[in-house]
């Protein structure tokens, strides 16, 4: 799996802009074929990227929040 975010040390936010703007660029009439296949890999791994930052923060959260409500209960 080819997680770009982690190559390119870019926040979450900055790639979601960067998918935002080649989403943008693919939709174009204007596209060029040629370049058409690239973009869509690179919103691809954007893509992967995100649900893999995401799905970490999930799981930080959720891993917080249980040693919270086990340290209350002792």
């Amino acid at each position: 799996m080819n997680d770009i975010s982690a190559i390119k040390g870019t926040t979450y936010e900055e790639n979601l802009e960067e998918l935002t703007k080649l989403v943008d660029e693919i939709g174009r009439e204007d596209c060029p074929v040629d370049k058409l296949e690239i973009k869509v890999q690179q919103a691809a791994d954007l893509i992967r990227g995100l649900r893999n930052r995401l799905a970490s923060t999930e799981t930080t959260v959720q891993e917080v929040l249980k040693e919270l409500e086990e340290s209350r209960s002792d």
